[in-house]
């Protein structure tokens, strides 16, 4: 029980007068004004205001007072009684020193003796038993073991004899029943590793197809399937031709790798000039629009367009602009197109292909204001296909 007179320095005897100065010296010193964020100080200024308003009201504080009585009376009757308690099992412990003498004699060593003989026949039986079933343990786990590595020796030959679906199939199997078995880890890893370096030999001598193939099989195997993966995959089944699944696997990609702006633009221009998927590659390139705009605005903030060097832009924002605004043409979004042209011309004013591209853009809104300006500093930056333009447009 809280002694709410030694929380205020006070003795049981002390006067409202004397509980009152008490309070206000207390208060002053933990009040939570003169100590912000000290919970310590919090918790004593409730506990010293709590003490105040009950000892400063005359009925509060004879109730208190009764209680805290009442509480010290039973504090020193329950001191005494475990003081007797302790007395008497004191004196008990005592009787029964004076009773306990210990008599060394013959039978006192046969009994010694028929003890250690029985407990010597006991660790005998014992170790007997625990020797017996080491053995067969032993014997069990030498079985097995033969069978594993004879298992293994299985799961290389039908990979050695092409058969690598059935090997991995295998060797998972044997993963799952055994998943204590180190082998079957480092044979997986094995079969894993001469894939993946086969992979990488067929594809640094250009020979896709082939690397194709083994690619295939890291991504069934790869838990998860790694990034290098897919990219080469991706970029093999570009090579041969196989457009549709090169998407996929650069979808995968981006599914794992959503700020990856490079990602982004191969799917659309992908769609773009190989599936000729125009919704599609629109859909990929506005990707990129929206990533690029937050990316310079984390660099500059937004208002970007006027803060920003176009020559600290990467390639591949012109880039993006330019394939936004060719698939905004060929979908008849000729207003989107011009915004994208007026990016590219701003990223690199040194490259043709967005002015002609923007001409395309004005001419077909009817609007052919700058069109032949455009047309001259896309002919003096070497864009192609700018004569029969030049001669729709430009009669001079």
């Amino acid at each position: 029980m809280a002694d709410f007179y030694q929380l205020l320095g006070l003795d049981r005897t002390a006067d409202s007068t004397q509980i009152r100065a008490a309070y206000k010296k207390l208060a002053f010193t933990y009040h939570p004004d003169l100590h912000p964020g000290n919970p310590q100080a919090e918790e004593m200024f409730k506990a010293i205001n709590e003490a105040y308003h009950t000892l400063s009201d005359p009925l509060k504080k004879s109730r208190y007072d009764a209680r805290l009585n009442s509480f010290h009376s039973y504090a020193d009757t329950t001191d005494s009684y475990w003081r007797e308690v302790q007395r008497q099992r004191y004196a008990r412990w005592k009787a029964t020193q004076k009773e306990s003498r210990y008599t060394f004699d013959k039978e006192y060593f046969r009994v010694q003796g028929l003890a250690f003989l029985t407990f010597l026949v006991i660790a005998g039986f014992c170790f007997g038993i625990i020797h017996t079933i080491n053995y067969f343990h032993e014997k069990k786990q030498a079985e097995l073991d033969q069978q594993n590595r004879l298992k293994i020796v299985e799961v290389f030959s039908l990979f050695n004899s092409g058969k690598a679906d059935q090997a991995f199939s295998m060797i998972n199997k044997l993963r799952e029943e055994q998943p204590v078995e180190y082998r079957f880890y480092a044979a997986r890893d094995s079969l894993l590793n001469f894939i993946r370096f086969r992979a990488d030999e067929e594809f640094r001598t250009d020979n896709y197809s082939a690397s194709l193939q083994y690619l295939k099989i890291l991504e069934k195997q790869e838990m998860p399937v790694r990034m290098e993966t897919l990219r080469k995959r991706a970029i093999c089944e570009y090579r041969v031709g196989d457009f549709e699944h090169a998407v996929q696997a650069l979808k995968h990609i981006y599914g794992q790798q959503p700020w990856n702006l490079e990602v982004l633009f191969e799917i659309a221009t992908i769609n773009l000039e190989n599936l000729k998927n125009d919704e599609e590659a629109l859909k990929y390139f506005t990707l990129g629009k929206e990533l690029f705009k937050k990316n310079q605005t984390s660099i500059y903030g937004r208002a970007f367009e006027v803060v920003m060097d176009p020559k600290d832009a990467p390639e591949i924002y012109y880039q993006l602009f330019i394939g936004r605004a060719t698939t905004n043409l060929n979908l008849k979004n000729f207003e989107e197109a011009e915004t994208d042209c007026n990016w590219a011309t701003f990223l690199r004013p040194m490259h043709g292909e967005g002015f002609k591209l923007r001409v395309m853009a004005r001419v077909n809104q009817r609007n052919y204001r700058g069109a032949c300006s455009d047309l001259a500093k896309a002919i003096e930056l070497g864009a192609t296909d700018t004569a029969e333009l030049k001669k729709k447009y430009c009669s001079n």
